[in-house]
């Protein structure tokens, strides 16, 4: 039987709920952390879909990026500092002109961050500057074998003045390369000049007559045909060999992974744009270079296929290029280059770059 201080006390309890405030018709029960996890914005209930949703960009940390010359081959870098890619991706980047020779050193010491030089970060980690390299961005010399008029091969210009920008960048090694496939040693065969940083100085050595020839990046090569210089041979041609990508010392590398993924990323996802942006990217070309609206146009054309759209290392053209420095006693040989590669750095910014397609 029932008693009526029970009646009282359940009567009082219909009262409280009668004043609760009805639930809205769009509430949900929260979830737990397993479940919300499990759950997508998409409704496929893939946990590792819910890992991949946005997350607010990181605050943009202040770093330095030394390049060695104003030139076709570091376009990339131009278009992810300029689109904005490199602050998208939490990196304040400050771009360094800075001679190839000098780079390593300059790197080393702090001064710079990041430097993408492949001959200069070869030959000092060869010594045991503790440097990796982690991405390729160009996998062929942009170049073109530029002489006077009056020469008509390499072989002509035995005995002469060859010029390039600075000893231990690209332009020395592909002047290099290219007299070692006609058999000619650039030490003893010809006087090389280095003229300085930039590839316009080295142009205007070889329409003065300082040098007789000389290994021009697009648009300059063009510029040089036009006022009269003979076209020897483009390298993409005759060389496959990757000549730059970013470099980073074993410390960065091991204590900023997360940093050094996303600078790759910035250049991958630039090299994108390149590929899918034609005009933009040849209107920055020519603002950048200072070039006519034709120049900018096959400057393009013949770079863009050099480009790396994946940032994957070039381990064989790599290491065609020390069997060569080996052979000409430049490099140690016990120099194995696979030692300062780290080869896992791209693919983890390609898988972070696909997670946010």
């Amino acid at each position: 039987m029932w008693h009526a201080p029970r009646l009282g006390i359940l009567a009082l309890l219909f009262a409280a709920l009668a004043c609760q405030p009805p639930a809205s018709p769009t509430a949900k029960p929260a979830a737990s952390a397993t479940s919300a996890a499990a759950t997508s914005p998409s409704g496929t209930g893939s946990p590792a879909t819910a890992a991949q949703a946005p997350t607010a960009a990181p605050e943009p940390v202040a770093l330095r990026y030394a390049y060695s010359a104003t030139s076709i081959v570091f376009l990339a870098q131009k278009i992810a500092q300029d689109q904005g890619i490199y602050r998208q991706h939490g990196l304040d980047m400050e771009q360094v002109l800075m001679g190839a020779g000098v780079m390593a050193a300059a790197q080393l010491s702090g001064e710079v961050d990041y430097t993408n030089s492949y001959p200069a970060t070869i030959h000092s980690a060869a010594q045991g500057a503790p440097l990796r390299i982690v991405s390729t961005v160009v996998d062929a010399p942009l170049f073109a074998y530029m002489v006077r008029p009056e020469i008509q091969s390499l072989a002509d210009l035995r005995g002469k003045a060859v010029g390039i920008t600075t000893r231990g960048g690209a332009v020395d090694k592909v002047t290099r390369a290219l007299f070692a496939q006609q058999g000619m040693d650039a030490d003893t065969d010809v006087t090389i000049l280095p003229a300085g940083g930039q590839v316009t100085v080295l142009l205007d050595a070889l329409l003065s007559g300082r040098v007789q020839g000389a290994a021009l990046s697009a648009p300059w090569y063009g510029r040089a045909r036009d006022l009269g210089m003979r076209l020897l041979i483009k390298a993409p041609e005759v060389m496959h060999e990757p000549q730059n990508g970013l470099a980073v010392t074993a410390d960065r590398l091991a204590q900023q992974r997360d940093q050094v993924r996303r600078v790759v990323e910035s250049e991958t996802e630039a090299i994108r744009y390149m590929k899918d942006n034609r005009a933009a990217t040849v209107a920055l070309a020519r603002d950048w270079l200072e070039i006519s609206q034709a120049e900018a146009e096959e400057s393009y054309d013949f770079a863009l296929p050099a480009f790396v759209p994946d940032g994957r290392i070039d381990v064989p053209g790599l290491g065609r290029y020390v069997a060569d420095e080996k052979a000409d006693g430049t490099l140690p040989a016990d120099f194995q280059v696979e030692s300062i590669l780290d080869t896992s750095l791209a693919e983890e910014a390609l898988r972070a770059l696909d997670a946010r397609r």
